[in-house]
């Protein structure tokens, strides 16, 4: 079997060690980013230690937007010149620990209303789905008689007022 061979669940079995050699290669090149981004990223390390969710959507979640914040740590260390002396400086930077772990509190609330959002979107098509089910029902009960509703047709269904 290869390393790039589809499983029995139907994904693509990649080795970890074609992932890990060349973000270790590239992370020994750019070292002081590296550890700059490392740092920036522990909100993100926290997030996956706590996940119980299936697929890991909260780590997925908080670590894009975490890592959206860090990118002030990785801009300024850029900036600074990319030595191993920048490091520190770039790490006491507060403005840039507020930015990322805004970045990271910003992923807990994206992920905390997402089960919210999802329920709204499918009443919504459920209603809409619903209506255009009702429409039909009335076309062909105009075209047919009201035989065709038969006994699971649907019925005019009232809301209750508050």
């Amino acid at each position: 079997m290869s390393d790039n061979s589809v499983n029995a669940a139907g994904h693509t079995g990649i080795k970890a060690w074609v992932i890990i050699v060349p973000v270790v290669l590239i992370g020994l090149i750019f070292l002081p980013s590296a550890i700059v981004m490392g740092v920036g990223m522990i909100p993100t390390l926290v997030a996956r230690v706590v996940d119980t969710s299936p697929g890991k959507r909260l780590s997925i979640t908080v670590g894009g937007f975490n890592l959206i914040g860090s990118l002030y740590f990785l801009h300024r260390i850029w900036a600074m010149g990319q030595g191993m002396d920048d490091i520190q400086p770039t790490l006491g930077d507060s403005f840039g620990w507020l930015c990322a772990l805004l970045g990271a509190g910003i992923g807990w609330v994206v992920f905390g209303f997402m089960p919210a959002v999802i329920g709204k979107i499918a009443e919504t098509q459920t209603a809409l789905r619903l209506r255009n089910v009702t429409k039909e029902q009335e076309r062909l009960i105009e075209e047919w008689g009201e035989a065709v509703r038969g006994l699971h047709g649907v019925r005019e269904v009232k809301k209750e007022e508050d």
